[in-house]
């Protein structure tokens, strides 16, 4: 639309939404077109996403040295998890909402510096009890972060929105997936009073964002009420699927990802050994993300949803009868099926409400991870009683629901 009909009509709240949500980012020739893909924008969000998701990924590999160092049980080590993942996921709706109505740019760029600066400074806490509000306040940056970037990238992304999301969440899972890699190597040689050495990417990343982010603009309107009745085809349920699945998705990415190194340290692995395996389940996996973004277009995808869950849990239930060497492909192909699906869960839910793109984002990426964060704690308790190989076992068959789950979804967009 032209700026002189915009000026000289009068609009429903509705329509004017629509117009400003196409028209996010001032100075960009190419964000008048909402179907035009900003390749360069899309690259430099997901960076974005692989630095900060690096730094949540340093607490699962250091669990086993926080472990010795302090002498907790595991009980213990599943509340650090939680703790890290509760506050980076479920706070993320205030921020989404935020975003939604001022939609600044300082929410993206932030955010790797917070989660950055707290997670390395976990060299210096002498007790367990000072841990948990070193990581409340680490996990606090990547709620900041998540919903106002996978937003962005949406709007960014034009008429591509699978494969801009598929980048965006590879990138992420990338990062966490390479942290032990990153980390362990640095306290193993150095030790865990080197970690401040780390911050250094985030530095860097959060200055690349302040100068190339270029300025949204802020809703000119209030925003419809998130969960409103008063729409003819209200979307609500198929969003409640889509929020399920990815609440039990994460679960079982969690507890594999959080108990993974303690298990195969069980069975003998080294530490380098044990952090390394969650690479080959996370960063292996993250191919899945980025391949989902293709066939999207060429099949459904309410049953590439489904099969890909149902697909992974005999692949996780082998690797946790025989965790070795060769059942690390078993782990890596299971990673591949649980990733494919994540995008099109995200891109499925925004395009119910595709004005509350933020807030939808902070339920099916922050919200998801974090109630499934909180399930590492009761999770180390059975694991406790029951033993971890049959803790990981409930987890793996926790597949099959997601899977039934999913072919509930709507076969067309509401």
């Amino acid at each position: 639309m032209k700026d002189s009909d915009f000026t000289s009509s009068v609009f429903s709240t509705e329509t004017l939404a629509q117009i400003v949500s196409t028209r996010q980012f001032r100075g960009a020739s190419s964000a008048d077109d909402s179907r035009i893909f900003q390749r360069g924008l899309v690259y430099l969000i997901a960076c974005g996403h692989f630095v900060n998701d690096v730094y949540t990924g340093f607490l699962s590999p250091l669990l086993p040295l926080l472990m010795e160092r302090m002498q907790f049980p595991l009980s213990r080590a599943g509340m650090l998890a939680s703790v890290l993942s509760a506050s980076s996921s479920l706070s993320q709706p205030i921020f989404g909402a935020l975003n939604d109505r001022f939609n600044r740019r300082f929410f993206v760029f932030l955010a790797p510096l917070i989660s950055g600066v707290f997670i390395c400074s976990l060299g210096y806490i002498p007790v367990y009890w000072m841990l948990i509000p070193i990581l409340l306040l680490c996990g606090l940056g990547s709620a900041i972060f998540h919903p106002s970037a996978a937003a962005m990238v949406g709007r960014v992304s034009g008429n591509r929105k699978e494969w801009g999301m598929s980048l965006f969440v590879t990138s992420g899972n990338f990062g966490h997936s390479l942290a032990p890699l990153l980390v362990v190597p640095v306290v193993t040689y150095f030790g865990l009073r080197k970690l401040p050495l780390l911050i250094f990417p985030a530095i860097l990343m959060a200055f690349m964002l302040f100068r190339r982010l270029p300025e949204p603009e802020t809703l000119l309107v209030q925003p419809k009420f998130f969960l409103s009745g008063r729409q003819r085809h209200s979307p609500r349920l198929p969003l409640f699927l889509h929020f399920a699945i990815s609440v039990l998705r994460s679960l079982v990415i969690s507890g594999f990802g959080t108990f993974i190194p303690i298990y195969m340290h069980a069975h003998g692995y080294s530490l380098f050994s044990a952090g390394a395996t969650i690479t080959v389940f996370q960063a292996i996996g993250a191919i899945g993300a980025l391949l989902s973004g293709h066939f999207a277009a060429r099949f459904d995808r309410r049953r590439i949803i489904m099969f890909s869950l149902l697909a992974a849990v005999p692949l996780l239930v082998s690797f946790v009868y025989f965790p070795g060497t060769l059942t690390l492909l078993a782990l890596a192909l299971s990673g591949i099926l649980l990733y494919f699906s994540f995008p099109l869960n995200v891109v499925m839910a925004q395009e119910l409400y595709p004005h509350r793109a933020s807030m939808v984002s902070a339920l099916m990426i922050g919200v998801s991870w974090g109630s499934a964060g909180l399930m590492m704690t009761p999770l180390g308790f059975i694991a406790e009683k029951a033993g971890l190989q049959n803790a990981l076992l409930a987890l793996a068959l926790i597949g099959v629901l997601a899977g039934l789950i999913a072919s509930f979804l709507p076969k067309k967009a509401i």
